[in-house]
């Protein structure tokens, strides 16, 4: 990201990700439903791709791509970061143990019976 626009508008489309569009302008909302590739966004705003490109205006239509691959490359490295195991109880009971993992440290998890039912919780972790 090298400009102030890419950093405004990989803003706007880290909060539509997480919250959706609902409270956005009509410019932002654009923004992300082109980013994020999300025609159903752009058909509640009554808007065609075309149209959205024409409202969000040059400037910003010029850097969508740009903006695009730096979302999609810190969502993976996002999606990279976070990870689980499961581990089987070797037992007639059966059941397994969960651990939930931040750059391969435990944060979290518990130990489950084959019935689904949570037999021990692991207090989380703080970084």
């Amino acid at each position: 990201m090298h400009t102030t626009i890419d950093t405004h508008m990989l803003d706007i489309v880290q909060q539509a990700a997480h919250d959706g569009i609902g409270t956005m302008s009509l410019g932002e909302a654009l923004t992300a439903a082109l980013v994020l590739d999300r025609s159903d966004w752009l058909h509640d705003r009554g808007y065609s791709i075309a149209e959205a490109l024409d409202r969000i205006g040059p400037h910003w239509a010029a850097r969508l791509c740009t903006v695009a691959r730096q979302f999609h490359t810190e969502a993976t490295q996002t999606r990279l970061r976070y990870s689980f195991e499961i581990i089987p109880h070797p037992s007639d009971a059966g059941g397994y143990t969960l651990r939930l993992l931040d750059d391969g440290q435990e944060v979290d998890g518990g130990q489950f019976s084959a019935r689904g039912k949570q037999t021990e919780a692991f207090p989380a972790l703080s970084h």
